[in-house]
């Protein structure tokens, strides 16, 4: 995992059956637990995993600049990218400085969520990006088209999570970091309904 950058590519391989899932998380999560705490079990993931592939009609919505997601942050631990079928996701560098990705086939992207940013007192920071249409986008519309291939830009992602009742607080030496005090404990699954409410995307209970 690269914390600076806030993302690393993995090979992906059987990565996106369904009973392969838990294993990869638990793969991945060794390697940042080992890395930043020496102890491999540090991430309690028993998480509520999300596996949320999205589709968009590149032949209506295929015109330049067209945003499928805005800028924004994952609340979750580590968001787990699969290669689209179409150009277009672009993240940030912790320097500011924007990418636009370009997935290896076979590989995976692997970005750090809050959680992890939390855990680890601002020195894995929440990786942002976006989900645009773009010049390399166009470029490969106009390929599918000439060889009459489907233009469904469909990817498919996968939120990994800490466990809800799992404390959610600055693990190991990170504990002692001058910036420990703005990420207190808190409760994983009061962290994800925190935030889900900044962005009104929390509703009301009882509602069906």
């Amino acid at each position: 995992m690269a914390c600076r950058a806030s993302c690393s590519l993995l090979t992906a391989e059987s990565w996106h059956t369904s009973n392969r899932f838990p294993f990869s998380i638990r793969k991945l999560t060794i390697y940042p637990s080992l890395n930043l705490t020496r102890n491999p079990l540090s991430f309690q993931i028993q998480g509520p995993h999300l596996l949320a592939p999205t589709g968009s009609d590149l032949r209506r919505y295929g015109q330049e600049g067209t945003v499928f997601a805005g800028y924004h942050y994952d609340l979750n631990f580590l968001t787990i990218h699969g290669r689209s079928r179409f150009p277009g996701l672009n993240i940030w560098l912790r320097n500011g400085q924007k990418i636009e990705v370009k997935v290896p086939i076979g590989c995976l992207l692997i970005q750090t969520g809050k959680q992890v940013e939390w855990m680890t007192a601002g020195e894995c920071t929440a990786g942002m990006h976006e989900v645009v249409v773009t010049k390399r986008t166009i470029e490969a519309i106009k390929l599918a088209t000439e060889r009459n291939h489907s233009l469904w830009r469909v990817s498919s992602t996968l939120f990994a999570h800490i466990a809800s009742d799992a404390m959610l607080k600055p693990l190991g030496h990170f504990a002692e970091s001058p910036l420990a005090s703005k990420y207190p404990p808190i409760c994983a699954g009061d962290f994800v309904e925190q935030e889900l409410a900044v962005i009104n995307l929390k509703g009301n209970k009882g509602e069906p």
